[in-house]
């Protein structure tokens, strides 16, 4: 499939995301319950996504904790300023034609024409202090900060193996329309 058509499934599933038969038997499981009412927060886009994420690791056989926890939380910070479907059109776009540009408008507060492109670069610090003030785990805190964060080759550190497999399984979903 082309980019463009990649991108254009990506749209309408996103447009159409719809919770799944089964989805809250996984969040009873692998989401503690002071921190069910922060997934709630997010968009039924954003539930959906992360739920394909935790169905990804699953299958993979990862059973860690917090990554299973990650996985249903790493956009978390995203619901501090929701980005309406056309907008992160806008920042894929962007992301993808001029990236160092759309770096640079990520920068300052989440209002005006940059809205989307601060939530872009500040959703993960975010995500990490609501998972905090949820009553989460710090190491669960922390793969949420760090989901978009480089990664080298040859990871040495646990957190950062767990990172590698949330980054496979988020990306591997042909990525998220942020």
């Amino acid at each position: 499939m082309s980019l463009a058509g990649h991108r254009v499934a990506q749209f309408l599933r996103a447009a159409f995301a719809r919770p799944a038969a089964g989805d809250g038997a996984l969040l009873e499981q692998h989401l503690p319950p002071p921190l069910h009412p922060a997934f709630t927060r997010l968009s039924r886009a954003e539930q959906a996504h992360a739920v394909a994420t935790l169905r990804t690791l699953l299958r993979q056989g990862h059973t860690d904790p917090d990554l299973l926890a990650a996985a249903l939380l790493h956009d978390l910070g995203k619901s501090r300023a929701p980005l309406q479907l056309l907008e992160r059109v806008l920042i894929v776009l962007a992301q993808s034609w001029l990236p160092r540009r759309a770096a640079r408008w990520g920068q300052g507060e989440p209002c005006g024409w940059r809205r989307p492109f601060v939530v872009a670069v500040h959703h993960p610090a975010w995500g990490e202090a609501l998972v905090l003030e949820a009553r989460g785990y710090p190491r669960l805190a922390e793969i949420v900060r760090r989901h978009h964060d480089p990664l080298p080759d040859d990871v040495r550190t646990p957190v950062d193996r767990l990172l590698k497999a949330l980054q496979a399984a988020d990306g591997g979903l042909g990525g998220e329309l942020l």
